[in-house]
């Protein structure tokens, strides 16, 4: 439920390779990812790799 205007919304979940190549606002890069140094997204880390590289990352400690 949304506080604001009481609605119900469902979530939208945009798929976060869509930005590549848009100037960079912050919550583009959810996952992480690369911005060059004028402001464009180069690279983006997508859901999956994120969550791979996070389990890795538990397994070692």
């Amino acid at each position: 439920m949304n506080p604001r205007n009481n609605n119900l919304s469902m979530e939208y979940q945009a798929d976060p390779k869509e930005n590549i190549g848009k100037p960079y606002r912050r919550g583009m890069l959810p996952y992480g990812g690369a911005v060059n140094s004028r402001g464009i997204i180069t690279l983006v880390i997508s859901e999956e790799d994120y969550r791979r590289d996070m389990d890795r990352l538990k397994s070692i400690v």
